[in-house]
């Protein structure tokens, strides 16, 4: 949680101290003569540019446009994709002999830079036909010194390499200390952003290489390792300061593969935190329908396979649509650490589906997923740290408890050392307890969970092979929270003890099995039987409650303790799995509660 708060701060800190101008270029003029840019720091060169199309040359008045940048000049002018054009803006009231820069992120996808007449930059080579023209990523910022109070900027833009072209990203003016900074600290929250995705990745790396069943430690990682990836192949593509001669295409590659494979791990993740309430089979969907994506950028070249982005970028909202709804429900089953999941989860969904609107020049904002990314990353490693913090105090609650029963063995055994046959006879009774505590509830004294999932696993394996029917049965007493607060919790241990003997007198009677889950609510589990059987049982067993007369004068229902019942019954497959049954039976007593309580309910699969 404390990597969440530091990218946080560092995200918003950079944002509060980038631009905020209020000025917009108008018919390819910015006037600074209310702004003092040294005071009131950069500003961005949005707005109405002069925009000449098909034209690197003396450039023609008579056919001059305008057109707004950041945008793409086949979204502003709805021209071709592919061509080449000028753009210029004038700077006015600047001050002379001041130095100044300019911050320019990408531009598709090939650019010259002259400034008052002298060309400063240039990124790959602009040309007039695709053989002339070389694509290229490469953030720069170019410095220079005012030669005058009015500055004239000019781009020569190509492209025949990717979908669109033109400046579709906003261009930062302003000292050359304001633009030094802000560069300085773009470049240390996208590297704190990639050391802790790193760090992360790399250790859930070795949680999966330890203990290969857990799955979530796996997808946990190759996201982390794959959004690092996208982290330095976007924004300012950092993957160019390690490899300087990588090729544009593979950088755009490594774009669009960072993305398409990202969201459905992203499923995974979610899926394997919350199984009960996230299709898998949506999972394997839309993985297939990704690999699908995947393959036509591999194959294809970036003037093919970018024109697949708006169609990924729809499915990923639906994505986002049906996660946001199943971690609800997740929410209102009070699943463990739901909660802080759907903040992330909607923080995450605001930032890409801001991105989303960016790239496709509805709005023009800054790109947030990379934060988003981090708080919902860090936030499933907080999860998944927890989790592991509970097993293990678990285990450390459960080995002292062990130690603690081993030496009242080895007390019991050092007493009874006279002959060797007393101490087997000891020894054996003493595992026998050892076998019975572990299997037991020590108020009722009845069979408990761990009992009731050994046994459960036998049956349902047996019902399998002999192809007969199993049943399971959900029994929760009606409004005890409301007994315990009337009579007090020594009353409520004395009618959770009743009702556990009459449940099991009652269900041992049909040779079943029974065992109490926890709190008020207790699980049976029966095999061999008929759907009349079953109503029989369930009925036995209300009334069995119900004759016990127990006072319950604060329930609104009736003024005796009464409980509700939830059962399923199945003839079971290999396909099927166990928690099926119990999820349906479980949801067949919220069922019973709903139809009035002190009654069962029962699901026929």
């Amino acid at each position: 949680m404390l990597l969440i708060i530091i990218a946080l701060l560092t995200g918003f800190y950079l944002l509060r101290s980038d631009t905020h101008s209020i000025i917009e270029a108008e018919e390819g003029v910015v006037d600074l003569g209310e702004w003092n840019i040294q005071e009131d720091g950069i500003i961005r060169l949005n707005g109405e540019w002069a925009f000449y199309w098909k034209n690197h040359g003396l450039l023609d008045e008579q056919h001059k446009e305008y057109i707004t940048v950041p945008a793409t000049w086949k979204s502003e002018k709805k021209y071709a994709g592919h061509g080449y054009a000028t753009y210029k803006l004038e700077i006015k009231n600047a001050k002379k002999d001041a130095e100044y820069a300019i911050d320019i992120t990408t531009l598709s996808t090939a650019y010259n830079l002259w400034i008052d007449g002298k060309k400063v930059a240039s990124v790959g080579t602009p040309g007039k036909t695709k053989e002339t023209t070389t694509p290229l990523y490469q953030p720069q910022e170019v410095y220079f010194t005012s030669e005058d109070t009015n500055i004239e900027i000019v781009f020569q833009v190509s492209n025949f390499h990717y979908r669109d072209g033109g400046i579709w990203e906003t261009i930062s003016f302003g000292t050359k200390e304001q633009i030094q900074e802000f560069t300085y600290k773009k470049l240390a929250f996208e590297m704190i952003i990639f050391g802790c995705l790193l760090l992360a990745g790399l250790y859930h790396v070795v949680l999966f290489a330890l203990r290969r069943q857990n799955k979530s430690a796996m997808y946990f990682s190759l996201v982390c390792l794959i959004v690092c990836l996208r982290i330095v192949s976007t924004e300012d593509v950092s993957i160019i300061n390690f490899f300087p001669q990588i090729p544009w295409g593979i950088i755009v590659k490594l774009e669009y593969l960072s993305f398409y494979t990202s969201v459905p791990l992203f499923c995974w993740v979610l899926y394997t935190l919350y199984p009960n309430h996230i299709s898998k089979n949506f999972c394997r969907v839309f993985s297939v329908v990704s690999a699908l994506f995947s393959t036509v950028v591999l194959v294809t070249t970036p003037n093919v396979f970018t024109h697949t982005n708006i169609f990924y970028q729809s499915l990923t909202l639906v994505v986002i649509l049906y996660m946001t709804f199943s971690l609800l429900m997740a929410l209102k089953a009070k699943q463990e650490g739901s909660l802080i999941v759907n903040i992330c989860v909607l923080f995450l969904s605001i930032t890409v589906i801001n991105d989303i609107l960016s790239v496709n020049s509805v709005v023009h904002s800054y790109k947030m997923s990379s934060i988003g990314l981090s708080v919902f990353i860090f936030s499933q490693s907080y999860i998944i740290a927890n989790r592991s913090s509970k097993a293990y105090l678990e285990m450390e609650r459960v080995t002292d408890e062990l130690a603690l029963l081993n030496r009242t063995l080895e007390d019991k055994v050092r007493t009874r050392t006279i002959s060797l046959e007393s101490s087997r006879d000891e020894l054996e009774k003493v595992n026998v307890q050892l076998k019975n505590l572990s299997y037991q509830d020590q108020l009722t004294q009845i069979p408990n969970r761990r009992y009731f999932d050994e046994v459960f696993e036998q049956k349902w394996k047996y019902a399998i092979e002999k192809q007969i029917p199993i049943a399971v049965i959900y029994f929760d007493i009606d409004f005890f929270k409301m007994y315990n607060d009337t009579y007090g919790h020594e009353a409520g241990d004395k009618c959770l003890i009743d009702i556990a003997t009459t449940i099991k007198e009652t269900i041992k009677s049909f040779d079943g099995h029974i065992a109490r889950l926890g709190g008020e609510e207790f699980i049976a589990v029966l095999y061999d039987i008929d759907q009349d059987y079953l109503e029989s049982v369930c009925e036995s067993c209300r009334e069995a409650i119900e004759s016990l007369e127990i006072k319950h004068e604060s329930s609104p229902m009736k003024n005796i303790v009464t409980v509700s019942i939830g059962a399923a019954i199945i003839v079971p497959n290999e396909n099927l799995e166990r928690s099926q049954l119990i999820r349906v039976a479980d949801e067949s007593l919220y069922k019973a509660k709903e139809n009035g309580r002190n009654q069962f309910y029962i699901t026929y699969l």
